[in-house]
């Protein structure tokens, strides 16, 4: 008997990136009814509770059964249909990174790459209970025109159509492999330095929207709220600054709808760690020379690359910008924020108790001189996080939800 991965009756890519919000049949997003629905919804819990429990008014309740009459009180509704409350106890989603097609040969061939995607995918597909949705926190592929064209620091010269060329058939051949994510889970894409530039430009942006629709958007998710960014533009602003300055905006703007919404946790999904081992990390306190050997894979032979390494500076996202969306973050109490780009596992904390929580790649993996001592091994893999909801709304406030994750690897 011969069986196939059933495939999506719709568009995973451009179209179901669209509007700020993920398009999905599985994760049906509230309307603006649903959310006035919702907002009276917790009014009323919240108003129940407190006059059933306000004994001057209305007595309290016989002492051997308060607990159950409460719980009547807050529990007594129709199972929703969409995602802006909590309907199950406990989900799952995945997240993944840096796939980064033809990094390893510096874009001559990526089939390299394109087999660790497809073990990737093959593990998201095994995975029970089935996820949520899978976000590929960018880099999807490697070749960007201002890396190869044009550029003293070049690893490899590319001509400028030659560039595009080879952009575009990486690009297709993800879609191609990550098209076979089974239908019931949704998927995320969002762009990296290497899809969009270290210095994004409203053209290269527009480049990635056209392949992968919205490079920010967010959606809701069983009661929590999943915010994805492009925050490419938050290591370097200047050549985009209008678009950096909406985008802001609206993260704040959404922020503050998911705390009315009271979500259950608030995640955060981006390329860039926000900061590797400390929120408050500047470029003076990275030591010159600490960070990621060149991997062995580049030696040509010819020495250029003996002793070079990626500074871990290079990793973070520089302070005076963090800041603006650390601010933010603490504010709204967000509870985790998932990234690529350091090609390596590691999970920091903040001051107010946010993870930093970077997945190691689909592709070359590196080994920094600097991180402390991790639990977890370096390796290609995938990051599976299982949260837990409290559906008991007398019970419920922002961020009273919570979750584990762990690291799967795929060779």
């Amino acid at each position: 008997m011969i069986t196939t991965t059933m495939q999506p009756q719709y568009n995973r890519f451009k179209e179901a990136q669209v509007n700020r919000t993920l398009k999905n049949p599985n994760l049906r997003q509230p309307t603006e009814k649903d959310e006035r629905t919702h907002t009276e919804s917790l009014k009323n819990a919240k108003d129940s509770i407190d006059s059933f429990m306000c004994s001057p008014c209305h007595g309290a309740p016989p002492a051997d059964e308060p607990a159950d009459l409460v719980a009547d009180l807050v529990s007594d509704e129709t199972p929703p249909d969409n995602e802006i409350a909590c309907h199950s106890d406990r989900h799952t989603f995945v997240v993944c990174a840096d796939s980064q097609l033809g990094m390893t040969s510096l874009n001559t061939e990526w089939e390299t790459e394109l087999h660790y995607c497809r073990l990737a995918v093959k593990k998201i597909n095994s995975l029970h209970p089935r996820p949520k949705f899978v976000c590929v926190c960018g880099d999807l592929v490697d070749m960007e025109n201002s890396f190869y064209y044009n550029n003293p620091n070049a690893l490899v010269d590319y001509e400028l159509e030659e560039c595009a060329r080879i952009q575009q058939k990486q690009f297709d051949d993800f879609k191609s492999v990550f098209d076979e994510v089974h239908a019931d889970i949704a998927l995320v894409c969002l762009c990296g330095n290497h899809d969009i530039g270290n210095r994004p430009t409203p053209e290269s942006i527009e480049t990635f929207r056209d392949a992968f629709g919205d490079e920010y958007l967010a959606f809701w998710v069983n009661g929590t709220y999943n915010i994805c960014l492009n925050n490419v533009l938050f290591t370097n602003p200047d050549g985009a600054e209008e678009m950096f300055r909406e985008q802001l905006q609206w993260l704040e703007e959404r922020l503050g709808y998911a705390a009315r919404h009271e979500a259950a946790q608030i995640y955060v999904f981006a390329h860039h760690p926000w900061f590797l081992y400390n929120e408050e990390e500047d470029s003076d306190n990275f030591t010159p020379g600490i960070g990621s050997s060149f991997p062995p894979e580049w030696d040509d032979g010819s020495g250029r690359f003996d002793g070079k390494v990626f500074p871990d500076e290079y990793f973070s996202v520089p302070k005076k910008y963090r800041k603006l969306a650390m601010d933010l973050f603490r504010q709204y109490q967000v509870s985790a924020c998932f990234s690529g780009h350091f090609h390596q596992n590691l999970v920091s904390k903040s001051s107010f108790g946010m993870d930093m929580i970077i997945t190691g790649p689909l592709s070359m993996v590196f080994d920094s001189s600097g991180k402390p001592f991790q639990l977890e091994p370096n390796g290609r893999g995938i990051r599976v996080v299982e949260v837990s909801v409290d559906l008991d709304k007398k019970n419920r406030t922002i961020g009273s939800g919570s979750f584990t994750h762990h690291f799967e690897a795929i060779e």
